[in-house]
Parts: C-alpha cells; structure tokens; sequence
C-alpha cells in the first residue's frame, strides 16, 4: 500500500488548538465574514511562523512593536484585501526582513512550488478561486500531504474557516489535471489556483528579529 506521509512546518506544534512551537501562542487568526483581510491574516501567521510576531491573532490590541507596526501597515488594505502582486509588494514595504516570492502557473505547478518553498522552512500564501461563484481568497499553507513521495496535496489554514481543533489545517486542495479540489470539513468545490507567494527570511536577517 502506498504511504501517505503529511510534513508540516517545522514551527507548527499540533495539539488540541495548532500553537507556535516553543510557545503558547495560538497561530489560527481568524478573518470577519465580510472584510477581504484573508491575505493579510496569511502574512501575519506566516510571519509568525518565521518568529517576527509574537502574537498573530491580536494584532490590534498592540501600541508598540512589531504587530503595532504590521498593523500600521495592515489596516488600510483590510477590506479590499491584496492580489498576489498587491501582497508581494505589501511584504517588500513592511522592511522587516524578509523576501516575498511570487509564483504562478497550473495548479499542479504551484503545487510542486509550495512543496519545495515549504520544505525549505518558507511559509507559502495561496489565492484560492471559486469555479462557481469566482470568489477568491487567500489561505496559509502549512503543510504538504505526499504519496509515495509525490506532492499531492497542500493543507491549509483558511482564515474564513474555523480554527482546526485536534488537527493542523482546516482545508486542503488537491491539484487535478486542469483544476484543484478545495476540501473543508463544510463542502468540496472545483477551485482554480490564482498565484502564490513566499515569504523567505533575508539571509542578513536569518535570526528571525523584526524590524520595527
């Protein structure tokens, strides 16, 4: 029988609630039912996970720091959130550290690309398309479900769904020929995937501290 082999980001520590490793720190931050923050709540995480916020979920509440800085940069794209090109240059601006990567090309390809930027520690965003309604949004890969070796599928945290209990992503998508299937513990829809980035730690800033 085939084995199927799930690798996730080495700064994940799965439990009851997906926390950052080392920490107490829940990672899940959750977007509003109608604000278009999804991708911003994707960098806030990813960030974390490369230890430049300590506390993705509560970035408002901060006066001071790093998250008081993201924030400041943050809120004015809120509500009609970022393209990957608009996301990408949003990364550039925040000066903290890090580069982003922009990828696109069949769901398949960027499939293969989230798997090798993840295996490399590198937090991906993922622009999820709806066949059916052409909604978009955006979703924080956070591991990479293989087959014998073979990527198969991404799993997600989806800043629209619930947070995962006892599990370390909330939504998956299976890339097929032309298409992908997004699978969440709600539904399974045909879904095209329009773009990726990375976002990788500068090597003159591989220790992780943000610049505020």
């Amino acid at each position: 029988m085939p084995a199927l082999v799930q690798k996730l980001h080495p700064a994940l520590r799965p439990g009851q609630q997906l926390m950052l490793a080392g920490t107490r720190q829940s990672l899940f931050s959750r977007q509003g039912d109608w604000d278009g923050g999804s991708a911003l709540h994707c960098v806030a995480m990813a960030l974390a996970m490369l230890g430049m916020l300590a506390d993705p979920v509560d970035l408002p509440a901060y006066a001071s720091g790093p998250a008081a800085h993201f924030w400041d940069h943050a809120w004015p794209h809120y509500l009609h959130g970022l393209t990957p090109s608009g996301l990408a240059s949003f990364v550039y601006e925040l000066n903290t550290g890090v580069q982003p990567v922009q990828a696109e090309g069949s769901p398949a390809e960027l499939v293969r690309f989230c798997a090798q930027e993840l295996s490399a520690g590198w937090p991906v965003i993922v622009w999820i398309v709806n066949h059916r309604t052409d909604d978009r949004h955006a979703a924080l890969v956070v591991g990479i479900e293989e087959r014998d070796m073979i990527a198969k599928a991404l799993l997600l945290l989806d800043p629209s769904g619930t947070a995962p209990v006892l599990g370390v992503c909330n939504a998956r998508l299976e890339p097929r020929e032309s298409y992908a299937s997004y699978i969440t513990p709600e539904t399974s829809v045909r879904a095209d995937v329009d773009g990726a980035v990375s976002i990788r730690t500068l090597k003159e800033n591989s220790t992780g501290a943000c610049c505020a």
